[in-house]
């Protein structure tokens, strides 16, 4: 079955579609990007949940699991987030799923780890991030831009640089460059909070 970029997505034909994919692939489970849009030969529902939530969001919402090997992308690179900043001396406190940050630094600064794959579309190459909604909850994000599996930058950057942003999209030469590697954000806000505590 074909479909355009035009749909008009609500909240009931984004959640029937999804358990019409689920039931094409017999899942039981949140289905992954790729598998939707390989059902669906489009990227408009993909899309659509990634700027209304994103994938973890979907899945709690419908009370799904989500697919393990996407889960397990994400928690290692969290992983590897927090021995990059326990080498630079900070302690760091991994948080549960529930929780809407990933690490807490030194029982203070809240961080949420991002990672993305380079997307090639049509209008050039980009990494994409879901930030899940515009009034964030965290001090800092940590966006890991990843090509062909390999790192090719890591952006620290105060929510507050982010704010009314629920999508972000960084290119190959970005605006946001000027937040490559700035790990002294991280010492700035651990100043910040024990001068008020």
């Amino acid at each position: 079955m074909g479909y355009t970029h035009g749909i008009r997505w609500t909240e009931e034909k984004a959640k029937n579609e999804l358990t019409n994919v689920m039931k094409s692939l017999n899942l039981n489970r949140m289905p992954s990007r790729s598998e939707i849009e390989k059902v669906m030969q489009s990227a408009s529902l993909t899309c659509h949940i990634s700027k209304n939530g994103g994938f973890k969001y979907w899945a709690e919402k419908l009370n799904l699991d989500i697919k393990k090997s996407e889960t397990s992308l994400g928690k290692e690179y969290e992983q590897l987030i927090t021995d990059l900043l326990t080498k630079k001396g900070y302690e760091v406190e991994r948080m549960s799923m529930r929780h809407p940050y990933d690490l807490l630094v030194n029982q203070n600064i809240k961080v949420d780890v991002k990672i993305s794959n380079l997307y090639k579309g049509a209008k050039g190459e980009f990494h994409t991030f879901n930030l899940e909604k515009y009034n964030h909850n965290c001090d800092l994000f940590i966006c890991v831009c990843v090509t062909d599996e390999k790192i090719v930058k890591i952006l620290v950057i105060p929510s507050k640089f982010l704010m009314k942003v629920s999508q972000l999209s960084v290119g190959l030469n970005s605006v946001y460059d000027v937040f490559k590697d700035r790990f002294d954000y991280i010492e700035k806000y651990d100043v910040f909070y024990n001068q008020i505590n």
